[in-house]
């Protein structure tokens, strides 16, 4: 064998196994770019998802404040015959609505506020906010109940004047003051306050 066929042979055997290696590197390239695609693909899918889900969880609490928002914090006293600098301070919820009327229900959430005019005290306002009218009335029934067993302290007066039911717990020894119970679609309120504030008081009353 001459010297040129042994070169021929080595330069095909070299250019063979350089194409192939090209061959195969251009194959696992193109493969792998499509998996990283696809892999990359799925993370922004995934990313989508949990974005929707996270906005989705968000509108839920949003709808969900929105329901259980104040209503007695959201009134203009000054408008009801309230001093210009009228102000309502919320307070810790007491054990019992006016010290004296309960009501056993602890899914419900309690508010509490005393309304100033200045430094001094116009009166106490209770808001009981429930799930549903259903609980709420039964709510109002049992502190309609509770004054009525309260009958050594008060009588109860169920008038029916505000709301969709309201009673009056006239206290036998705190004449002079006002203590209001009233039932409103989802909620109850409460309210004392000194017999001098009650045309006041009324205005927010005819609000609800």
């Amino acid at each position: 064998m001459n010297k040129f066929t042994i070169f021929t042979i080595i330069f095909s055997a070299v250019v063979i196994i350089t194409v192939g290696e090209l061959v195969v590197h251009d194959y696992l390239d193109r493969h792998g770019e499509g998996r990283q695609e696809d892999v990359k693909g799925e993370i922004v899918e995934e990313k989508v998802v949990e974005d929707e889900v996270v906005e989705e969880e968000a509108a839920e609490v949003v709808t969900e404040e929105a329901t259980i928002t104040a209503y007695l914090s959201t009134l203009d006293y000054a408008s009801y015959g309230f001093d210009a600098a009228a102000e309502l301070q919320e307070k810790t919820f007491p054990d019992s609505v006016f010290y004296l009327l309960s009501f056993d229900d602890d899914s419900a959430q309690r508010l509490y506020y005393e309304l100033f005019e200045g430094e001094t005290y116009a009166g106490g306002l209770y808001e009981v906010i429930c799930s549903d009218s259903t609980e709420a009335f039964t709510i109002y029934t049992d502190l309609k109940q509770s004054g009525l067993d309260a009958a050594d302290s008060g009588e109860l007066n169920e008038v029916n004047n505000y709301g969709d039911a309201s009673f009056y717990f006239n206290h036998s020894v705190k004449a002079t003051s006002v203590f209001l119970v009233v039932l409103k679609d989802e909620r109850v309120f409460a309210f004392t306050y000194g017999d001098d504030y009650h045309e006041a008081f009324k205005g927010g009353f005819d609000a609800l």
